[in-house]
């Protein structure tokens, strides 16, 4: 067995692992900090929805247009 070689069950997690892991805890007090329900209004629609659901519904949205805008050669 060389030094290199991990044993089965103990495998270190890649930088893609952990930074998932990270911005799920983010993720996570974000949802837990923003529970309150708040008012919005767009044209003629009025909803109540979770501040949070609200603001990642918004960010969804602002990711869509930065992708479908993208100039393609």
């Amino acid at each position: 067995m060389s030094q290199d070689s991990v044993p089965a069950g103990h495998r270190r997690l890649s930088a893609k692992q952990w930074t998932a892991i990270v911005l799920g805890i983010i993720a996570l007090i974000f949802i837990l900090q923003n529970l309150n329900y708040v008012r919005v209004e767009l044209l003629i629609f009025h909803t109540s929805a979770p501040l949070w659901a609200i603001l990642s519904i918004t960010l969804f949205i602002g990711y869509l247009i930065g992708r479908f805008s993208k100039k393609r050669d």
